[in-house]
């Protein structure tokens, strides 16, 4: 276990060097690490690291075009202990259950939930690059790119894609059958939809006083913003969390 907990160590400081990671956050992903080392040993830690590293280089990838976005999104591309909770958690919870109460239950919703949040980052990361502004789902108005609750054919496609890595390489590791693969990808993409329309309907969002843009930020062009939807709270990093059980969920269906 030694040598895990000196992986998962080292990747949560090359994490917060590179400035994927903040303090706190290196921390916590080490954490979430060894809890996933205990129950799944090197196959896990490799879906862990095969999703950290997608998502670090698709949050750098053509950032320039991605400034407006951050006037929306409540946080940046470095992120804390909330974010990586909320993306990690319930995978740490699995290995934790896998070491306790040994059964395949608890590899399914591991690979569930990991699918769910590379399936979410992708969409996020790469939706936003879209040539076309994106759909709202609630409202069918098209809105401007990082509004939470809407969708894009690209960020769809990247959805799908980033399921699926997750559901071929946990299946060839885990030596799973092809209905493995289809349920884990279905986990993933069920799960970002479930963070989409989470987003549209009950996520906070705040519109700024003075230049009336609307953001997850409670803090705009240095004033505090108005509440203007959803549940006080709910942010993105809870919408995260919640739809990464029911990805987890999706993919435990399989056994039924």
């Amino acid at each position: 276990m030694s040598i895990y907990f000196f992986i998962c160590a080292l990747t949560g400081f090359l994490g917060y060097k590179a400035k994927a990671l903040s303090k706190r956050g290196a921390v916590a992903a080490t954490g979430i690490g060894c809890a996933i080392a205990l129950g799944f040993a090197w196959k896990g830690l490799l879906l862990l690291g095969l999703f950290f590293l997608s998502s670090t280089i698709w949050s750098k990838y053509k950032t320039e075009l991605k400034d407006n976005v951050e006037e929306i999104v409540e946080k940046g591309s470095s992120r804390d202990e909330y974010q990586v909770l909320a993306n990690g958690g319930i995978a740490a919870f699995a290995g934790v259950m896998m070491v306790i109460s040994p059964g395949e239950a608890w590899l399914l919703l591991f690979l569930g939930a990991i699918a769910t949040s590379n399936s979410d980052t992708w969409a996020s990361e790469l939706g936003v690059l879209s040539a076309r502004r994106p759909l709202h789902i609630k409202t069918l108005k098209f809105v401007q790119p990082g509004t939470s609750g809407a969708v894009s054919m690209l960020g769809l496609l990247a959805s799908i894609l980033g399921a699926g890595l997750i559901g071929v390489v946990g299946a060839f590791v885990f030596d799973l059958s092809f209905q493995a693969i289809a349920f884990v990808t279905l986990a993933g993409f069920v799960g970002c939809l479930s963070d989409t329309l989470f987003g549209a309907t009950l996520q906070e969002e705040f519109q700024c006083q003075r230049c009336g843009t609307k953001t997850e930020r409670h803090i705009h062009c240095e004033n505090k913003t108005d509440k203007i939807k959803g549940l006080k709270g709910l942010n993105n990093d809870v919408v995260n969390f919640v739809s990464s059980i029911i990805g987890a969920l999706v993919g435990g269906a399989a056994l039924l």
